[in-house]
């Protein structure tokens, strides 16, 4: 993984907006996190194998979205 980078990501709309950031400041793993409404609603840390686990789920769980005629994912917590 390529280290010291971030990238944030604006997601929702209206009153549901918030953020996920992802970032490699430590080594050998990623960080992502989740703001909602300008407060930090959840953070983990991802191995390189949990990361691979997490793409494979989002190339299984996306294009089941896009079928059903859904635009984008909701993130519940």
């Amino acid at each position: 993984m390529t280290r010291d980078k971030e990238i944030t990501l604006r997601v929702g709309r209206g009153t549901q907006r918030g953020e996920v950031s992802i970032s490699t400041l430590l080594p050998e793993a990623l960080t992502l996190r989740v703001s909602y409404k300008g407060g930090q609603a959840a953070a983990v840390v991802l191995t390189e194998e949990q990361v691979r686990q997490l793409r494979r789920a989002l190339d299984e769980v996306a294009p089941q979205a896009e079928a059903r005629g859904e635009e984008r994912l909701r993130l519940v917590a």
